[in-house]
C-alpha cells in the first residue's frame, strides 16, 4: 500500500501549472508542453494552403529518410554556386550549362519529378506557411514512418536512374549527424503497419509509386488525423485498434441527405473537430504531476491505464487534485463556475468535466481557427461541393485506384474482400458508392466474373 508521500506524486503540481500563466495577462491556453496532438496551426499565416499539393511535405519526408536536413539549403541548390565549383572549357559552355540547370530546376519547382531521387529537392514555401508544412512533416514522420526508416529509406531513392541534375545537386547536399526524432506519437500502430506494407508493395512498380505516392501519404495522413479526433473525443475509451467509420463518396456521384456518406462523412468530422482545441490544451494540463510529467504524449486512456495499475488511492488523489485545480486555480483566472468533486466521479467523468469548463473559457476565434486548418486540408484533397449539403468527403479515380492496388496486391481478391481491405485502410463506402466503384472497375477491366450471374466477382491486381 502506498504512503501519503507516494500518492502525492499523483496530484497536479501547481508550480508546473503556473507556466500556463502570462505575467500581467493571466491564463493562456497553451499546448504542446508535454503532449502533441495534431499539426493544425491556429494562426492563419502559418496554415498550409497546399498550393503545390502535398509535394513539399513529401519532399521533406524524402530528405529526412535520406538523413538530410528537413529544410533544404537554398545555397546548395543555387545555380551560381554550382557553376562556381565546376570547370568549363569556354564561357559559352558555362552559359549553356547554366541555362540547362535553370530549366531543370524550374521543372522541379513546378513538381515535374522524373525520378524518386528528385523528391528531396522539393523545397518548402518561402512564406510563413512553411511553419505549417514543417508541422505536417513532423506529424507524418512521427505517426507513419518513425521506427521503419531502415525499410522505407531505400524506397525514396533510385541511384541507378539518377540524371545529371540529380547527381550534381546530391553532391552539394550535407547529411545530418543525428537521427531525426518527431515530437508526435503514433496512436494507431496497425495503421502505421498497413502504411508500411502498402508503401513497400507500391515501390515494386517505380513509375506507379512515383505517380501515386502523394495519394497514399495524403490518405494515411487524413486517416491518422480523423481517427485521432474521433477517438480523443471518447476520452478514456480511446481504442487504438478500432477504426471509427468515416464515409466517402466518389467524386462524380450525386449526394443526398439520407446517404451515410453525408451523415457520417465530413459533417461528422466537422462536428467532432469544432471544439477540439480543448483537448490540445487539456492534455497538457492533466499530465502535470510528478508521476507523469517526465513522460511525453500521454492521452486520457494512457493516464487511465497508468492510474489503474497504480491503484485506487492514487487514482482518487489524482481525481481530487483535478477538481481542486478547477475549483481553486482555473476559476480564479477565468471566472467560470466549475463542477465539484464527489466520490462517485470516475476518471472519465473528471476528464469530461475538465473539457467542458476548458471549452467554456476558450474564445470563439481560437475555436474556429483550429478546425479551419483541417478544413484547408480536406478542401484541397477530398472536397466535393454538395450544393445545399455543403462540402462533402469524396475521392477521385486516381485516389481510389491507388488504394485498390494496395488492397488487391499481386493476387486477385473477391469483390466482398475488397471492401474489407479498403475499410482496414479507413475508406468506407455506402451501398450506392460501392455500385459506382464496381461499375468503374468493370469499365477499366479490373473486374473478373466467374459466372454469367455475377455471383462470384473478383478484382484483378492493378500492379
Amino acid at each position: 500500500m502506498m504512503n501519503a508521500q507516494d500518492t502525492k506524486h499523483y496530484e497536479l503540481d501547481w508550480k508546473l501549472l503556473e507556466s500556463f500563466l502570462i505575467h500581467n495577462k493571466g491564463y493562456r491556453y497553451a499546448r504542446r508542453k508535454n503532449t502533441y496532438v495534431l499539426p493544425l496551426p491556429t494562426r492563419e499565416p502559418e496554415r498550409s494552403k497546399f498550393e503545390n499539393g502535398f509535394w513539399p511535405i513529401t519532399g521533406g519526408l524524402a530528405r529526412l529518410l535520406s538523413n538530410e536536413s528537413l529544410i533544404l539549403d537554398n545555397h546548395q541548390m543555387d545555380v551560381d554556386h554550382i557553376l562556381s565549383i565546376g570547370k568549363f572549357d569556354s564561357k559559352e559552355t558555362s552559359e549553356w550549362f547554366k541555362h540547362f540547370l535553370k530549366s531543370q530546376q524550374r521543372k522541379i519547382e513546378e513538381t515535374e519529378i522524373s525520378n524518386l531521387s528528385q523528391l528531396s529537392f522539393l523545397s518548402l514555401s518561402e512564406k510563413k506557411e512553411k511553419n505549417g508544412q514543417i508541422d505536417f512533416i513532423n506529424y507524418v514522420y512521427g505517426t507513419l514512418i518513425e521506427g521503419n526508416e531502415e525499410l522505407l529509406s531505400p524506397l525514396f531513392s533510385d541511384e541507378e536512374s539518377d540524371d545529371l541534375l540529380t547527381q550534381i545537386f546530391r553532391s552539394t547536399h550535407s547529411t545530418n549527424d543525428a537521427p531525426f526524432n518527431s515530437p508526435y506519437p503514433c496512436l494507431f500502430p496497425h495503421i502505421k503497419e498497413q502504411f508500411k506494407e502498402d508503401l513497400i508493395y507500391m515501390s515494386r512498380n517505380p513509375k506507379f509509386f512515383l505517380d501515386n505516392l502523394n495519394h497514399l501519404v495524403v490518405h494515411y495522413t487524413f486517416i491518422m488525423i480523423s481517427q485521432t479526433v474521433l477517438h480523443t473525443n471518447r476520452f478514456t475509451r480511446f481504442d487504438s485498434e478500432m477504426l471509427i467509420p468515416i464515409y466517402f463518396l466518389m467524386e462524380w456521384e450525386k449526394a443526398a441527405r439520407w446517404r451515410t456518406s453525408y451523415t457520417n462523412g465530413y459533417r461528422l468530422l466537422k462536428e467532432q473537430v469544432k471544439d477540439f482545441y480543448k483537448h490540445e490544451h487539456l492534455l497538457n494540463i492533466v499530465c502535470q504531476t510528478p508521476a507523469f510529467q517526465s513522460q511525453k504524449n500521454l492521452y486520457y486512456h494512457h493516464l487511465d491505464e497508468m492510474l489503474s495499475e497504480a491503484g485506487e488511492e492514487p487514482k482518487k488523489k489524482y481525481i481530487q487534485s483535478l477538481y481542486d485545480w478547477m475549483n481553486n486555480f482555473y476559476t480564479k483566472y477565468k471566472g467560470i463556475e466549475t463542477p465539484k468533486y464527489s466520490s462517485t466521479k470516475t476518471l472519465d467523468d473528471t476528464f469530461r468535466d475538465l473539457a467542458e469548463v476548458i471549452s467554456i473559457g476558450l474564445n470563439k476565434e481560437l475555436k474556429s481557427r483550429y478546425p479551419a486548418a483541417l478544413e484547408a486540408f480536406v478542401l484541397k484533397f477530398y472536397r466535393k461541393h454538395g450544393g445545399s449539403l455543403g462540402s462533402l468527403l469524396a475521392i477521385n479515380q486516381e485516389q481510389l485506384l491507388t488504394l485498390v492496388a494496395c488492397s488487391v496486391k499481386q493476387d486477385k481478391v473477391e469483390l466482398n474482400k475488397l471492401w474489407d481491405e479498403l475499410e482496414s485502410r479507413g475508406l468506407f463506402f455506402d451501398h450506392h458508392s460501392k455500385e459506382e466503384i464496381v461499375g468503374l472497375l468493370d469499365k477499366l477491366n479490373y473486374l473478373e466474373k466467374k459466372s454469367d450471374s455475377g455471383d462470384a466477382q473478383y478484382v484483378k491486381s492493378i500492379l
